[in-house]
């Protein structure tokens, strides 16, 4: 005897099926996604908080450098070297960010130009990829009275002779930099009754030799000093007149030209001794000593 099945009896395609297989497909994909994502938001995160905890250590670094140039400037022949942590920036000495310091005298006869110096400064340099503040940021880290953003002249036997600060400002490059310029320092005395104006000023220099260690080093290389009787003073500090990325807007928040950093006149309260004490100081960038 035969048995013949049902014409629909054999296995049905089960059509509903594939449904669950898609799905599964589509959440892996999706998770993977979503992971990677996550982990590129997180490298991102750790590379930010590297970039800022190295641009914050190099701010001290460059104030303990400032405190030290005041030492380093008036010992003949001092050398000192500072290492500094570096993953994402730059050290460097900048020769077109020149300043031009002018010091005039003035008596009974007229003014007259006591000296004429011109410094470089010391700049550490982060890419704005890696770390930025806003176009325009400027802030004074050294000393730190907010108030004196636009001074370069500080009065009294402790004031420094070196100003640091931070600064983004694009045109100048896709950078926010940490800057250490010299600046001048005044100190009234009276010496055996006479009065008397002592200015200091450090003027920094690069050196012929580099090097791509994480270091900088300073070394006092010359000690001079001028002096004239005057019942007034006038400081100019100035960037070069020509074309220069650097104007004045980049060392001081309010400058007073273009060019014209600070120009101040000082009355001495009548006749006076000033003594001028200049101080060159060679800056090695990444020499290992």
């Amino acid at each position: 005897m035969r048995f013949r099945l049902p014409k629909n009896a054999g296995l049905r395609r089960n059509r509903r099926a594939v449904s669950p297989a898609i799905s599964s497909v589509i959440i892996t994909a999706a998770v993977v996604i979503l992971v990677l994502v996550t982990m590129n938001f997180a490298v991102t995160l750790r590379d930010s908080k590297i970039a800022q905890n190295e641009f914050s250590s190099v701010m001290q670094f460059m104030q303990a450098a400032a405190v030290q140039i005041d030492d380093i400037a008036w010992v003949p022949l001092r050398t000192q070297t500072f290492r500094y942590s570096r993953s994402y920036g730059s050290m460097s000495f900048i020769p077109n960010m020149e300043l031009i310091f002018q010091i005039y005298f003035r008596n009974a006869s007229g003014e007259y130009l006591l000296g004429s110096y011109n410094s470089g400064v010391l700049a550490y340099n982060m890419h704005i990829s890696r770390y930025n503040m806003y176009d325009g940021y400027f802030e004074l880290i050294y000393p730190t009275d907010s108030s004196l953003s636009d001074c370069f002249i500080f009065s009294g036997a402790n004031a420094p002779v070196a100003r640091v600060y931070a600064v983004e400002k694009l045109s100048t490059g896709p950078f926010v930099r940490l800057v250490l310029n010299p600046c001048i320092r005044i100190v009234e005395a009276n010496i055996s009754g006479k009065k008397q104006y002592r200015l200091y000023l450090p003027i920094l220099y690069e050196s012929s030799i580099r090097g791509n260690n994480p270091t900088v080093t300073f070394t006092s290389k010359l000690i001079s000093s001028d002096a004239k009787n005057a019942t007034k003073i006038r400081i100019l500090v100035k960037t070069p007149s020509t074309f220069s990325t650097y104007d004045a807007s980049f060392f001081v928040k309010s400058p007073q030209g273009p060019n014209t950093i600070v120009n101040k006149e000082i009355d001495l309260g009548g006749f006076a001794t000033v003594v001028f004490y200049i101080g060159v100081v060679e800056v090695s960038v990444g020499v290992n000593p």
